[in-house]
């Protein structure tokens, strides 16, 4: 664990049964270093039944080979890893290297819209233009934000929820108006949340944008913001029934896989709620879908 924190590796092969801490808890431990987090680990261990292999994976393994070892197998498997991390380091380093040629069209685009709205009379065709920009500023974020997470845990800071929450339905305002929603906000004067800025911004965008994207025409978006012990966050939308509301923030999952969108959103959302201990929770009956977070207050 500590060699970890010190020198870069591509892999690790990781015995179980060992002396202190077992296998399991190593494999925890280095996964929770931000920078190690894709990380491959291999388990080589003489356990084999389902629940030991089941809670290898669950601790964050990417392989689990069983003993008596063979050299072949090994191997392969390690070229295989090594082979998958060059890919996805690739991939990524390409990502970065593209988001500034996106990043500045894109803005182009949303500032000129922006500055069209506050000189000519209202035009719905630019209405639209400049929410198809805020949606595919949102999507650049959330990538931006999934690749970049990786190098370092944000400070945290206390932030006053009830202010932020005004400015980001404020953004989004105008993406639901093209949709015909409109978006109530009830809140109370101060709610201080320890976070980082960026990580609440992410759960508020993600959540919103969601509800906007699947709520019906001519409906109200609801989000509300009560101050008890803990301070918990509403957002409630009205349109078609989550069947599986307990996989909404689970990898990759999507509930309408024709509905335009990267499906990263909400398993960033839960990433950040699973770290900073936010409790998060969906429940969608009747047209109905409410997303409430329970924030420990930071008073």
């Amino acid at each position: 664990i500590k060699r970890v924190t010190q020198t870069t590796f591509d892999m690790v092969l990781l015995d179980i049964v060992m002396p202190d801490i077992d296998g399991y808890e190593v494999c925890r431990r280095i996964k929770s270093i931000s920078r190690e987090r894709d990380l491959s680990i291999l388990f080589m261990s003489a356990l084999r039944t389902h629940e030991d292999k089941t809670k290898g994976f669950e601790s964050g393994a990417d392989d689990y080979l069983v003993k008596p070892l063979y050299e072949k197998e090994v191997l392969a498997r390690v070229k295989l890893h090594l082979k998958k991390r060059s890919l996805v380091k690739h991939l990524t380093a390409l990502l970065k290297r593209s988001y500034h040629e996106l990043y500045n069209p894109l803005s182009i685009i949303k500032t000129s819209a922006e500055m069209f709205g506050y000189r000519h009379p209202k035009n719905s065709y630019v209405d639209t233009m400049h929410a198809a920009a805020k949606s595919l500023h949102l999507i650049y974020e959330d990538l931006y934000y999934a690749l970049g997470a990786k190098k370092e845990i944000p400070e945290r800071k206390v932030e006053n929820l009830a202010k932020f929450l005004r400015k980001r339905v404020e953004y989004f305002t105008l993406l639901a108006e093209v949709k015909k929603i409109r978006i109530e906000l009830d809140t109370q004067d101060e709610c201080l949340v320890e976070i980082p800025s960026s990580d609440l911004q992410r759960i508020i965008d993600n959540t919103i944008s969601n509800a906007i994207k699947y709520s019906f025409e001519n409906t109200t978006i609801h989000i509300s913001l009560i101050k008890k012990m803990n301070i918990i966050l509403k957002i409630t939308n009205h349109g078609s029934t989550i069947i599986n509301p307990h996989y909404i923030f689970t990898d990759g999952y999507r509930e309408a896989f024709d509905t335009i969108g990267m499906g990263i959103g909400l398993e960033i959302v839960a990433s950040i709620c699973q770290r900073l201990n936010i409790h998060a929770v969906v429940e969608s009956a009747n047209g109905v879908t409410t997303f409430t977070y329970t924030f420990k207050s930071g008073n």
